[in-house]
């Protein structure tokens, strides 16, 4: 058996150690297993050790690929201005050894002078993170600190994990053991924060903003002519990550008809994004009406608190240029595809993203790159698979074809079945 140095190093004690071993057979007959000494009959074998003295600092110490310095500041965010503070932002200080994506819990309670430790709130976020000195906050949600109705100080405890999407490799075996990993271990901070009165925080706190830039298209996926939908994307600066439903309802300019709805949840992280609104083309098709429309978009946060609804005016388009089926809403796209040509050869690329969402699980599809000659001929053909972990990601591919004759091509990307495709792209280039 092996014991991991860096838990010794952990522990902070010097050697010798008591070493108490088991073995059990767990009542299970092991047809021809060779037996030393007879089993008890409760099917156990036990062996006492104890080692050789040790150092406790001759023992690999724990990968510390991030850690907490000691310094910390908090502050009330007031986002509304209304008097009232929406969060409790506490911000500490790091050093970052390894880059990578982190994650980090957070903790208030009071406990000094009353019978009992009183949870007062909670809050996770994840992020991004570059070796350097730097500082990482958490936001504390006002409504939980009004609600437990206990007045600051608080005492606080942070847990900082990570990198959370480590790579790692087995050396060979040695000693007919396997290596142990290195690992890293979360790292934690606690302290008190300075004095807060419950009643000055907000009992309904505001988890995003809209940033009044917007943008609309009209995707086309399967190439007949028509929009398969109107996609309204409204950009938005999430002060707190969270869980969100969202609703838009398209209307007829100074119109009171429901032309077309859009529905949907995801998940965001804190900072500034878009939120995409697709409004189904066979909807406005079947509407009549033409534009340009009225879209009211709705975000509304998971665990309650303000619901931030704007409007927008979109151009103006024909309800009959809207395709009369419907290939569904996407929740992963071509998000570019280009072709350049070099002497006789031509360099193909394309990604493929996956939007926010709070699906826990893989989106798997094929994905097929076609190139014509000006004749029709297919003188090019790629088919591979597209593997979509988690909400955010993308994939990148890339394709060669060489020994082209000048002329002019044509590039024809897939994503899904070519009966029915989750979204396609064209490339004309000439060579």
């Amino acid at each position: 058996m092996s014991f991991d140095g860096t838990e010794i190093a952990r522990a902070g004690v010097d050697g010798s150690y008591a070493v108490h071993a088991r073995l059990s057979l767990g009542g299970v007959p092991y047809m021809g297993m060779p037996v030393s000494e007879p089993i008890r009959s409760d099917g156990f074998v036990e062996w006492n050790y104890t080692t050789h003295a040790y150092a406790v600092g001759d023992f690999e110490p724990p990968v510390r690929t991030a850690f907490f310095t000691g310094g910390h500041a908090d502050s009330a965010v007031d986002v509304d201005a209304d008097g009232l503070a929406d969060f409790l932002e506490l911000t500490a200080d790091v050093r970052v050894n390894t880059a990578g994506h982190y994650s980090m819990y957070g903790t208030l309670s009071k406990g000094s002078g009353y019978d009992a430790i009183r949870s007062i709130a909670d809050a996770y976020r994840d992020f991004n993170l570059t070796m350097d000195d730097t500082k990482v906050f958490l936001r504390f949600r006002g409504d939980q600190l009004r609600q437990a109705g206990l007045d600051g100080p608080w005492d606080f405890a942070l847990t900082l994990f990570g990198p959370v999407d480590p790579v790692v490799a087995i050396g060979p075996p040695t000693g007919g053991l396997l290596r142990p990993v290195p690992v890293s271990y979360p790292e934690t901070l606690c302290g008190s924060t300075r004095a807060f009165l419950a009643a000055d925080f907000d009992d309904t706190v505001e988890f995003l903003r809209y940033t009044s830039r917007f943008e609309e298209s009209t995707p086309d996926r399967d190439g007949n002519g028509k929009y398969d939908a109107l996609v309204v994307r409204a950009e938005v600066d999430v002060l707190l990550g969270a869980g969100f439903a969202i609703s838009g309802v398209l209307l007829p300019v100074g119109g009171s008809a429901e032309l077309a709805r859009a529905t949907g949840q995801l998940w965001l992280r804190d900072g500034i994004q878009w939120v995409e609104f697709v409004f189904p083309g066979p909807q406005i098709r079947g509407s009549g009406v033409d534009g340009p429309y009225e879209a009211t978009l709705s975000i509304t946060p998971g665990p309650s608190g303000i619901d931030p609804t704007t409007t927008y005016i979109t151009k103006a388009y024909r309800a009959a240029d809207f395709d009369n089926e419907s290939l569904g809403t996407r929740g992963y796209w071509i998000s570019h595809a280009t072709a350049t040509p070099t002497g006789s050869n031509l360099a193909i690329s394309v990604g493929v993203t996956r939007g926010p969402d709070m699906l826990a699980l893989v989106f798997e599809d094929s994905l097929e790159v076609r190139v014509t000659n000006a004749a029709g001929t297919i003188v090019g053909s790629f088919q591979t698979k597209v593997y979509l972990a988690s909400s955010g990601t993308e994939q990148s591919f890339t394709f060669s074809v060489s020994g082209l004759s000048a002329g002019r091509y044509t590039v024809t990307v897939i994503l899904g079945p070519e009966s029915r495709p989750v979204d396609a792209r064209t490339v004309v280039v000439t060579v």
